[in-house]
């Protein structure tokens, strides 16, 4: 079992970077937290800080540490401040993964039905690779995983799939780029200049198996992991940038890009990942229900 005071410490001392100013903020003595920090280390089996002058530095291990102590410790004020507003009283939370290959704009959409229930939920969305946020779903941490492909049996884990749906992709671009190379599209590709996600992001295998396709060779100028920085670098008019349809309207209002032509043939689809088979949270069901509203609707 781990020792709840151990893990105060080691998280005071993670944060100070030494143990003088840890001992200060705590009003400990040095040795004893020395001597605790000793015990955490051997409780998890793995050392925490290495000495560098007088600072202590996190190792791998520490700062793996260091990210669920934060958590534990971000709960326990959670569960203290809900007690002190009365059992019952206090906010749902809505703990949702985002895998960062799922477009922000489409995230968005998908979590608004949300946002207008009247009893809605304190949203905590998280963001990372699949196979991490899905290990934290099955120790139900999560309560949903929102995503732009279906969890593979690969890993092992007990996790359902929902489909969502699915939208088309529309290239995007500024009001001139898009004027460049909107006739004869697709073949005017050839030679323009994109902006595409990462060669792991299941849109950008499809793009490549579209253009392989087309017999297309554009010029690829950037690859992005994060599809909001892609957007932003189309709105400077770097290059043409895949948009999801579900998201058209919000990427011509923040980043005015425009249509140059459909992706005709490919389509993106979006995913619900649970624990459970049976979605009984009320508000998953909001997510689930309203997207077809949302213009994701299944093909």
């Amino acid at each position: 079992m781990l020792n709840y005071h151990h893990l105060r410490i080691f998280r005071a001392v993670a944060r100070e970077g030494s143990l003088r100013a840890a001992s200060e903020r705590l009003h400990l003595t040095q040795p004893t937290m020395s001597t605790q920090i000793h015990q955490l280390e051997d409780a998890l089996g793995e050392p925490l800080f290495l000495r560098s002058g007088r600072r202590l530095i996190l190792t791998a291990a520490g700062r793996l540490a260091l990210e669920y102590a934060e958590e534990i410790f971000s709960l326990g004020d959670q569960m203290q401040a809900a007690f002190a507003q009365g059992v019952g009283e206090g906010p749902r939370r809505l703990h949702v993964g985002i895998v960062n290959s799922l477009p922000k704009l489409v995230a968005r959409e998908l979590l608004g039905p949300v946002f207008v229930m009247e009893s809605r939920p304190r949203v905590i969305c998280h963001e990372g690779l699949i196979e991490d946020l899905a290990v934290r779903l099955t120790q139900h941490r999560l309560d949903l995983l929102l995503a732009d492909e279906p969890l593979s049996g690969e890993t092992k884990l007990t996790a359902f799939n929902h489909r969502l749906g699915a939208c088309g992709v529309t290239l995007c671009g500024t009001e001139n780029l898009a004027a460049r190379h909107r006739r004869g599209f697709p073949e005017s590709l050839n030679g323009a200049p994109l902006l595409l996600p990462a060669a792991v992001m299941p849109l950008r295998r499809s793009l490549d198996a579209w253009l392989l396709e087309k017999n297309i060779q554009p010029h690829i100028v950037a690859e992005f992991d994060d599809t909001a920085l892609l957007k932003d670098f189309a709105a400077d008019g770097l290059g043409l940038a895949p948009i999801h349809q579900a998201a058209l309207a919000q990427a011509r209002n923040l980043y005015h890009l425009v249509p140059v032509g459909e992706v005709r043939g490919l389509s993106a689809e979006f995913y619900a990942i649970t624990a459970e088979r049976t979605l009984r949270n009320p508000f998953v069901r909001a997510i689930t229900n309203g997207a077809f509203r949302k213009g994701i609707k299944s093909r």
